[in-house]
């Protein structure tokens, strides 16, 4: 049975500092014949990756903060080619190992639901088979630019999606699509599955 890694991260609520990741990105795979492992983000890095070494693909999710291990797990799944998943701050994190992006406010435009733009001959193409859908928004910060394969923007310019399409399966979406829980969205759980 082929094994996720799902990255979660420590948040406060309340005053209290707590660790997960939301329910519906677990769920998301719980239709897959595929084994669970959730990997805290700030154990020591080594640690991190005796986890990561044990799965078949990862899932890096969103949240509100880096920590120094977002950016070391990127290069690290970017050098042995592991398929890579990144959703919002995962994204974000992707994109900025990459370049000299900077982190950017867009809490003043991107509402709940807005529509993006896929570019052609991209992964995110391959998979949608589409130009444009309508995806959720939670996300008040994006990222500027990248030297990954930008495959999707929203009205403004705001990087959507980023990938390597030389990779196995390397792209990073800014929206959740485990939230979505539509056509769309498991077009692209069913694309990250294939590629373990």
């Amino acid at each position: 049975m082929k094994k996720i890694g799902i990255v979660i991260r420590d948040f406060e609520e309340n005053g209290k500092i707590f660790v997960g990741c939301r329910k519906d990105v677990i769920d998301a795979f719980l239709k897959y014949s595929v084994q669970i492992i959730l990997i805290p983000i700030y154990y020591d890095f080594n640690k991190v990756l005796a986890l990561v070494d044990f799965c078949d693909g990862i899932v890096l999710t969103g949240g509100d903060h880096f920590l120094p291990n977002d950016f070391l797990l990127v290069n690290y799944l970017y050098k042995c080619n592991k398929p890579t998943l990144g959703i919002c701050l995962g994204m974000q994190a992707m994109g900025l190992s990459f370049g000299k992006g900077e982190e950017i406010n867009v809490s003043y435009s991107h509402g709940n639901k807005h529509e993006i733009f896929i570019k052609k001959n991209t992964l995110l193409d391959n998979i949608m088979k589409q130009k444009s859908v309508l995806v959720n928004s939670r996300h008040k910060t994006a990222i500027s630019s990248t030297n990954l394969g930008v495959s999707a923007t929203a009205f403004d310019g705001v990087i959507e999606a980023v990938e390597d399409i030389k990779k196995r399966f390397f792209l990073g979406v800014e929206w959740h699509p485990e939230s979505l829980a539509n056509k769309n969205s498991d077009l692209i759980f069913d694309a990250f599955i294939k590629s373990l």
